[in-house]
């Protein structure tokens, strides 16, 4: 047997060095105790959620928000149980996962702008997901990875609210109280000011958004009490917008690698949102919507014989797509217009200027804030000229020299559209609530599912219901087919809290 000895030395030195070697091999440098820097975890937190939210937009949001229209909205096909985690945004969680990690580094290192930043971001993300399903898990989900916890429970959408004001009020706390420069900012370049006006929008959004079960009026007198610790933003310069690249398609609109089966034969602009841009006589319509296919002809068209037509979801088959208007050139695909199609020239748009102006004007109007009716037409007036220049920046140049001769300079309306009548401020205080209220919506196209959250809060633009489907308009999503076998307990609460799990069901603010 002694023979044998030094081999078996020999070998378990090998094993012990290969264990070694394997365990260094195979360690995650990016694990959270790896981490020293947070921010190598923003990128692709920021890159694919807001992504996420364009195409989920584009799929869904701004047809359920009845400005596109697509041949299976009808009957809700899309809306299955078994799709929701894909189309409706329950894969946020994964990124929250990711912001828990930042905030539990930001935390142990006093980084006070990091764990801001990933104290807004998940508050976003937290208010799409009580958004589109009223009680989701929230507390429990946010430390799930960090606690161990694999059946988190849910929450009733009014304490979700509350904990998300909270969270942002830490966060405009926090944000510019160290003095680390922050990396992986692929929304705002470290520029700690945008973060702190992005927080503040995001509570008035949250803000009046509730508003029919809470007063706002004490939180938001607080807000704009104190610009410094709370400040607005200023013009669509500094809103939440992701900017796409021009140089590589990793980097650019998600719509403009995407196939051009939808521009071609099945996703068109809703007769909705032709009739109220064409009620306006609005110069938006040439950016949101392409001519009919049949209205542009030779080989020189002339745009003033373009026409646009929409059609009206859950009400049969649309017929021949090319006597329909397609979505504007900004999110038109390569593959259905390769000369025309940009990577760049939209964004992926969180949260606007336009939108922050269009809630203080609704506020004012209501008496939540001061200023009466002038302030009221003041932010409203802001909010419609901001989303024409804005639109007008996008489009510049690009389509000057197309078949659509389009110009920036053309979506700047003239001092008329102000004075028409669906348009001044004037009338009763419902007149002027719904004026603000379809500006509003107008100014949501392409906002992931902004448009029908608020739509679903005011009533406002009115929605024909098709008599090819339902019979109503959806009211929430389904939750996913795993929460129903996995996590099925609380699930279940959920369900007894909302009374149904089903596309009728009200959220809590929906009222």
């Amino acid at each position: 047997m002694k023979k044998y000895k030094p081999v078996i030395f020999f070998f378990f030195l090998f094993l012990v060095s290969c264990t070694k070697d394997f365990e260094e091999i195979n360690s995650n440098p990016n694990s959270p105790e790896k981490i020293t820097t947070p921010g190598v975890l923003f990128t692709n937190v920021i890159r694919g959620s807001v992504n996420d939210n364009f195409s989920s937009s584009y799929r869904m949001g701004v047809i359920v928000g009845d400005m596109n229209y697509n041949n299976f909205s009808g009957d809700f096909s899309n809306w299955a149980r078994a799709d929701a985690s894909g189309l409706f945004l329950w894969k946020y969680y994964d990124y929250i996962r990711d912001l828990n990690e930042v905030i539990s580094i930001a935390d142990a290192g006093g980084m006070g702008n990091y764990k801001g930043i990933a104290l807004v971001l998940r508050s976003w993300m937290f208010q799409n997901l009580t958004d589109l399903y009223g009680p989701i898990p929230f507390r429990e989900a946010a430390n799930a990875k960090l606690e161990g916890i694999n059946r988190p429970k849910y929450e009733q959408q009014q304490t979700i609210y509350q904990g998300l004001l909270a969270d942002l009020e830490e966060a405009s706390t926090l944000l510019g109280s160290t003095t680390e420069k922050v990396e992986g900012d692929i929304l705002f370049s470290g520029d700690i000011s945008r973060w702190k006006k992005f927080s503040t929008g995001l509570m008035i959004r949250l803000l009046m958004r509730q508003s029919k079960q809470v007063d706002p009026s004490s939180a938001l007198a607080n807000i704009l009490n104190n610009p410094g610790k709370y400040p607005l933003f200023t013009s669509n310069a500094d809103q939440a917008a992701l900017q796409y690249i021009a140089d590589n398609d990793g980097n650019s609109s998600p719509l403009f690698t995407r196939s051009a089966s939808d521009y071609v034969t099945s996703t068109r602009v809703s007769k909705n949102l032709v009739d109220n841009l064409k009620l306006l006589n609005d110069p938006r319509l040439p950016v949101y919507a392409l001519p009919t296919q049949v209205s542009v002809v030779g080989t020189n068209p002339d745009p003033a014989g373009f026409d646009y037509v929409g059609g009206v979801n859950a009400n049969g088959p649309l017929g021949d797509p090319r006597n329909f208007s397609a979505p504007g050139i900004l999110w038109a695909p390569r593959s259905y217009s390769p000369d025309l199609a940009s990577r760049d020239a939209t964004q992926g748009i969180i949260l606007t200027y336009s939108e922050e102006q269009f809630n203080l004007a609704e506020a004012a109007e209501k008496g939540y804030i001061s200023g009466g009716a002038a302030a009221a037409e003041a932010y409203y007036l802001n909010g419609i000229k901001d989303q024409f220049a804005y639109y007008a920046g996008r489009v510049g140049t690009r389509y000057a020299a197309s078949y659509l001769k389009l110009k920036g300079e053309d979506v700047i309306p003239g001092d008329s559209y102000y004075t028409q009548s669906d348009v001044a401020y004037t009338g009763t205080q419902e007149q002027k609530l719904e004026k603000i209220a379809r500006q509003k919506w107008l100014s949501l196209y392409f906002v992931g599912f902004e448009a029908w959250f608020e739509w679903r809060r005011t009533g406002f633009p009115g929605i024909v219901v098709g008599t090819q489907g339902p019979g109503y308009i959806a009211r929430r999503c389904l939750y996913p087919a795993d929460e129903t076998r996995i996590n099925v307990d609380n699930y279940n609460q959920a369900v007894q809290w909302l009374g149904a799990d089903d596309l009728k069901s009200r959220v809590w603010w929906d009222k």
